[in-house]
């Protein structure tokens, strides 16, 4: 295998529209599932906090174990792409039944909620294990990689923003908006489900395993040998609350702003920055490490959301301003943490003879709705805390306390995040010798 092969452009583009459609999806739902649940399904903060919190028990099983599944899946098309091919389907039928909200007493409301929503969970981590572990397969060099995963995540984030900016746009154009919230979905997840189809139909693996498959539990024993990707695991944990910005934001433009439409407006500014940062995030890791470039985009977070904070929201300017450098924190922090997921990827291969995209991505992808799950958990706390009743006028206790999830929260946990990342040490130096070893074998 040569690992200064390049990747032709039409499958970087499957590859990068596939997750275009996967975020639609998944950002509708991370996005607009919580105030969806208080506000038109009736249910309380605490209660959606903690359903977001135990759905991730099960995943704490089932994001492993299908990392476990898909190593030991071997076909002539490969061992992530056949997985690709038939889930998109299910995420669109999963996601429509998030958001229908039947008339039913409020026990049974929570019932549906659990089980609709840990379904969708399931089948959400059937599509995202074998998504991300592709962009590891598909290519070993690091250049080439690293210009897969910024298309991807470009275009990843051209699907956020589609989720976030257009859907409180749709809501209006609906009778009502439990009806808006219903078709705006079965519209925004069939596009996404349908583009999705891209992963499996317009790409290609080529790094291939070729040791027999290992048992389940020893395959989940491999994870503990692979150092760098704990660490920069641990450090995701540790920023959870950075990465439920979308959720807090709805709260805001619809409380503090007066108006939920406002939200199309506060993602397109988070989103556009994010965009923008993952253009330029390839150009400053030709002079600085990941490492680095992954610690810098973290401090740049802390200071725009604790400036943000000691501020106030009083000059509209200048929180529109500094949301723009906190997305900017995260489209760099995005791009570079899936280059470095693939990197322990080889990293494990160089230590064990095991390449196991799958495992590696499922912890990745655990993490993710983990750091999703730990911030609604932790808003419906807040919420509950500062006394927010759903869809009425909120009082100043409360309104400081939902700005304090976009300003304060997030800037903690951006500092948190750096302190893990004292034990990464897999430097770019060290990857190219582990990439020429294995090579050799």
């Amino acid at each position: 295998m040569d690992h200064d092969e390049k990747l032709p452009l039409r499958e970087k583009l499957a590859f990068g529209f596939a997750g275009l459609g996967q975020n639609i999806i998944y950002n509708f739902v991370a996005t607009f599932l919580m105030i969806f649940y208080t506000d038109h399904l009736g249910l309380l903060p605490v209660t959606v906090g903690v359903l977001m919190l135990v759905s991730k028990v099960w995943d704490a099983v089932n994001d492993p174990i299908m990392g476990s599944i898909v190593d030991r899946t071997h076909t002539k098309h490969g061992k992530l792409r056949p997985w690709l091919f038939w889930v998109p389907i299910p995420m669109i039928i999963t996601t429509i039944l998030l958001f229908y909200a039947p008339s039913f007493d409020y026990g049974l409301k929570v019932l549906y909620a659990y089980i609709t929503f840990i379904l969708w969970d399931m089948v959400f981590t059937v599509s995202d294990v074998p998504y991300w572990g592709l962009s590891a397969a598909m290519t070993r060099n690091p250049k080439e990689r690293l210009s897969l995963v910024t298309m991807a995540r470009i275009l990843c984030n051209l699907g956020m923003a589609v989720s976030i900016i257009l859907p409180p746009l749709m809501f209006a154009m609906f009778p009502d908006q439990k009806s808006g919230y219903f078709w705006t979905t079965v519209i925004l997840v069939t596009i996404g489900g349908m583009l999705f189809y891209l992963a499996s139909i317009g790409t290609k693996e080529r790094v291939r395993d070729t040791e027999p498959p290992e048992s389940f539990f020893k395959n989940l024993g491999l994870l503990l040998k692979n150092k760098p990707l704990l660490a920069l695991q641990s450090s995701r944990m540790l920023g959870a609350f950075r990465m439920v910005l979308g959720i807090a934001g709805t709260y805001f433009a619809k409380y503090n702003m007066g108006d939920e439409a406002y939200f199309s407006l506060l993602g397109g500014i988070l989103i556009a920055s994010m965009i923008a940062a993952m253009f330029i995030t390839p150009f400053f890791t030709k002079r600085y490490s990941k490492k680095t470039m992954y610690n810098a985009s973290l401090l740049l977070g802390a200071f725009s959301h604790l400036a943000m904070f000691f501020i106030g929201y009083g000059n509209l300017v200048i929180v529109f301003g500094l949301l723009f450098l906190c997305g900017m924190s995260l489209g760099m922090n995005d791009v570079i943490t899936y280059t470095m997921v693939g990197d322990s990827v080889d990293y494990l291969q160089w230590k064990t003879n095991r390449r196991t995209e799958g495992l590696c991505f499922s912890l990745h992808t655990f993490t993710t709705k983990l750091q999703s799950a730990i911030g609604s958990f932790w808003i419906g706390i807040v919420l509950t805390y500062v006394g927010f009743v759903e869809n009425t006028a909120q009082t100043a206790f409360a309104l400081t306390g939902i700005f304090s999830l976009i300003s304060v929260f997030p800037a903690i946990a951006a500092v948190l995040s750096i302190l893990p990342m004292f034990f990464y040490d897999l430097t770019e130096k060290k990857h190219e010798a582990i990439l020429i070893e294995i090579e050799a074998r």
